[in-house]
């Protein structure tokens, strides 16, 4: 079979199956979009708030949440398949290589992410000659567990063994079982194993400064559709302030999405409310870090001019016209 065909119909596949799980906004006559996730974590909690809210309704976007794998939505995106993905961290990576990708909304601005340890384990010093558990090499979790460890002290190729475990439950499961001694997960995760009487030792957002969980599409898309491109970022934006200034509501959208408990759901947001950045807009200062990372890990990878992989033009255009400026 042709690989593009292949491609296609494996894609094809994968939405047909998470079609059946996915939440949906559904409005007549509405821009439809697709919109690819790796998962449902809650560092996409703008965006899930802006579904639950409406507010992708209000700007008259119908909204389809596939969840695809990374290497697939970054695929798809290219292809047409997708419009829009929350995978902006590796679309950097892309952008640097040449791919027509742009980033357009951040929600953080650090890692949501926390080290957590056996009970036995009160300090990251402590992970020195053990096994700590990411999703995969390369990806963020990764990255985050690796700058985290070379801040207190713990070199990543010297001093322990990184090893990749694969999902957020797989990883709770190594953790559970005593097969490594510490992993790195996001919110609620990081909540539900504390309540087991595991120890965190670090929020990897106090000690370690770069971006996350961001939303990109295709330059094509930008030039071709920026008035749906704006509704977009505006939703994302509404989604991002309403996180920030409304505790109670955003705590609703948490029980509701990730169907935990309402004390688990406001630990949850505590836990994440301080990675939020404010705009959805992240600086050269920010970036430098990105870009310097991918220059270590890349070859033929030159200076990387900001304009080659973010736009928030729009964004930008958002917000003037919501503060009246």
């Amino acid at each position: 079979m042709h690989y593009q065909v292949f491609h296609k119909a494996i894609i094809a596949f994968a939405f047909g199956i998470c079609a059946l799980t996915i939440p949906t906004t559904s409005t007549s006559g509405a821009d439809k979009i697709k919109f690819a996730l790796p998962g449902n974590s809650m560092g996409y909690l703008p965006l899930f708030v802006a579904v639950h809210r409406g507010f992708f309704k209000d700007e008259g976007i119908d909204i389809e949440l596939p969840r695809l794998i990374p290497a697939m939505a970054q695929n798809a995106l290219m292809s047409g398949d997708v419009q829009y993905h929350g995978l902006a961290d590796s679309g950097l990576r892309l952008a640097a290589r040449g791919a027509p990708i742009k980033a357009i909304f951040y929600g953080a601005d650090r890692p949501m992410y926390y080290l957590v340890a056996q009970k036995e384990i009160r300090s990251v010093a402590e992970l020195k000659g053990k096994r700590v558990g990411v999703s995969q090499f390369g990806g963020t979790s990764d990255l985050s567990a690796r700058l985290a460890l070379k801040h207190f002290g713990v070199e990543p190729e010297r001093d322990a063994l990184i090893i990749q475990i694969g999902s957020e439950g797989t990883r709770m499961a190594a953790l559970r079982a005593g097969s490594v001694a510490a992993i790195i997960v996001p919110v609620p995760a990081v909540v539900v194993l504390k309540r087991e009487g595991f120890n965190e030792i670090s929020f990897v957002g106090d000690v370690v400064e770069f971006a996350s969980n961001g939303y990109s599409t295709t330059e094509q898309r930008i030039k071709e559709h920026p008035q749906e491109v704006k509704k977009v970022v505006g939703a994302l934006y509404r989604g991002l302030r309403f996180a920030k200034e409304n505790p109670e509501g955003t705590i609703g959208v948490i029980q509701k999405e990730w169907k935990v408990d309402p004390e688990v759901a406001k630990e949850s947001y505590v836990a994440i409310v301080k990675a939020l950045n404010d705009d959805g807009i992240i600086g050269e200062k920010q970036l430098k870090i990105h870009f310097d990372i991918i220059r270590r890990t890349e070859k033929n990878i030159g200076e990387i001019p900001v304009e080659k992989v973010v736009d928030f033009r729009l964004l930008r255009e958002v917000r003037r016209e919501l503060s009246g400026k």
